[in-house]
């Protein structure tokens, strides 16, 4: 590498100081500046970033498929009242990791901001731990939203012929189609990706308003809606727990999970124009915009949810489309909003694993993954990393196989990829709180200013408390088929990252941004 590029470095840190739109030559000086090479070519825009986002964030879909958690464990009130609560907490999350993201727009996001936000001797372990949970949630947790994604065409066709029963190798042919229809997807490049994006938004955004709008009318016609009152104080507690303060704090999972793959945007940095003011920007627009919508369309749910029992326990499996068919009947108009539903929901999907293939792209690049140099190269064609969607899309179909045996093993190694997921969006907010007076820290374009320190331990302390709820299980002294296995996961991935990196990683694991340039 010339020396002249590392002599023109210190003007990209003062663009970032002073928050100047830059061009694309000096936004790839920053990246440089940062330790890596640009590799890919920059197609998103602030639209088409905040679309991608949006898309990600799939409220219509998230929310139907998560209203489990809170419709089935307590019933109405905390549709309301626990929606708020949280959603207001979770963007002090979502601030802190905003600023991150505009001071250092790399594709490694959240492993990357903990490396330069840890203690010196810390640096390389907490980047170690972050990155694998990064991975672990990447791989898992996008292999949750493939089967997601086939219960509910399972639940289209179940709408359509009411006598049909899947087995499981249909559920899983379903499951591998969506993976290898979204494999195709991801590996188009970013500028494509982008307009896809504002498809999908578009399509969800009007299908959304049209549920709003659509869903009291029908309800209201039909006699199946609730009172105001019982929407904001109705209890209905359907687990064993006695305490309801706990199960209603265990219906947090819900915005928990809807608010989250934000930062995706961050992924796809090196993607995008303007990264340090687009992808904070598009972070926090988006999820504000989730946080706000999503509380109305659960005060719209939560007037429609008249029987609950017969929700929860509809042939569909999919609590949104139960409550569509309660408000709607099985006609014409039911069914084509939950085909939307299901187009929606594929963009979820695609959005948020070709975040998990910049995740693979971004640690092996840093060298630590085995078959790192392929594994991070780009395609010259499309300028995406090829290889890495593939790896990723084989690890899909592969831990896919695992339902053939048992649907409770895999919901297990789904749940062990929330808590991870949870760790790494803790780590790089914990470690810029414990390592406050960091000098390498240099604020980008998008700061918070004075309320940064108080936003953070906020955004941390909500952190450790949401660890023990993806952690509970759902129902005292349970039994192996209802014990919640994310924290024996977590331990498990635990006792392998960490011996792994004791006894060999610190040898040559030098954190992200020093491997490219030193080779």
């Amino acid at each position: 590498m010339s020396s002249n590029k590392i002599e023109r470095t210190p003007s990209v840190a003062i663009s970032a100081i002073e928050g100047k739109v830059v061009d694309s030559d000096t936004e790839n000086e920053k990246l440089y500046y940062m330790g890596y090479d640009q590799h890919m070519k920059r197609g998103f825009n602030f639209w088409s970033m905040t679309a991608f986002c949006l898309t990600g964030l799939g409220l219509l879909p998230s929310l139907g498929g998560t209203i489990w958690f809170s419709l089935g464990y307590l019933g109405l009130m905390p549709m309301t009242w626990g929606w708020l609560v949280a959603s207001f907490l979770i963007m002090f999350q979502v601030l802190s990791l905003a600023e991150m993201s505009s001071a250092m727009p790399t594709a490694g996001g959240l492993y990357y901001w903990t490396f330069k936000n840890a203690p010196p001797k810390a640096k390389r372990l907490a980047s170690w731990v972050t990155a694998w949970c990064q991975v672990m949630a990447a791989s898992l947790g996008g292999a949750s939203f493939f089967m997601t994604q086939a219960d509910m065409i399972q639940a289209l066709v179940v709408m359509f012929n009411p006598d049909f029963g899947p087995t499981v190798w249909q559920t899983y042919l379903i499951y591998l189609a969506c993976v290898i229809v979204c494999a195709i997807i991801m590996v188009l490049p970013s500028k494509i990706l982008g307009k896809i994006s504002n498809v999908f938004v578009w399509l969800g955004t009007i299908v959304f308003f049209i549920l709003l709008i659509a869903l009291p009318i029908y309800s209201k016609k039909s006699g199946n809606y609730n009172s105001a009152k019982d929407m904001f104080t109705a209890r209905y507690n359907q687990t064993n727990w006695s305490d309801q303060g706990l199960v209603f704090l265990l219906t947090f999972l819900v915005p928990c999970w809807c608010i989250s793959g934000y930062d995706s945007t961050a992924h796809l940095a090196e993607e995008t124009h303007n990264a340090s003011s687009v992808v904070p920007r598009a972070m926090v627009i988006s999820c504000g915009a989730v946080a706000i919508l999503g509380y109305i369309f659960n005060v719209v749910l939560a007037y429609a949810s008249s029987d609950i029992d017969a929700i929860l326990g509809s042939p569909l499996g999919q609590p949104l489309g139960a409550i569509l068919v309660l408000a709607m009947g099985n006609g014409a108009f039911a069914k084509f909003l939950w085909i939307c539903t299901v187009l929606s929901n594929f963009g979820v999907v695609f959005v948020n694993n070709t975040a998990g293939t910049r995740v693979y792209f971004a640690y092996a690049r840093d060298g630590a993954l085995p078959f790192a140099n392929w594994l991070s190269h780009v395609n010259t064609v499309t300028n995406t990393p090829l290889n890495a969607t593939l790896a990723l899309s084989t690890v899909f179909a592969l831990v896919g196989l695992i339902s053939l045996g048992s649907s409770h093993a895999l919901h297990a190694f789904f749940s062990g990829s929330s808590l991870a997921g949870a760790t790494a969006y803790l780590m790089p907010i914990l470690m810029r709180c414990i390592y406050e007076d960091n000098p390498q820290y240099i604020p980008g374009p998008f700061s918070l200013g004075r309320w940064s320190k108080p936003i953070r331990w906020v955004a941390v302390a909500w952190g450790v408390f949401t660890l023990p709820l993806f952690s509970f299980p759902t129902t005292p002294n349970p039994s192996v088929n209802d014990f919640n296995w994310s924290v024996g996961f977590y331990l498990g991935l635990l006792c392998i990252i960490l011996p792994w990196y004791f006894l060999s990683a610190r040898k040559w694991f030098n954190g992200p941004g020093e491997r490219e340039h030193a080779a």
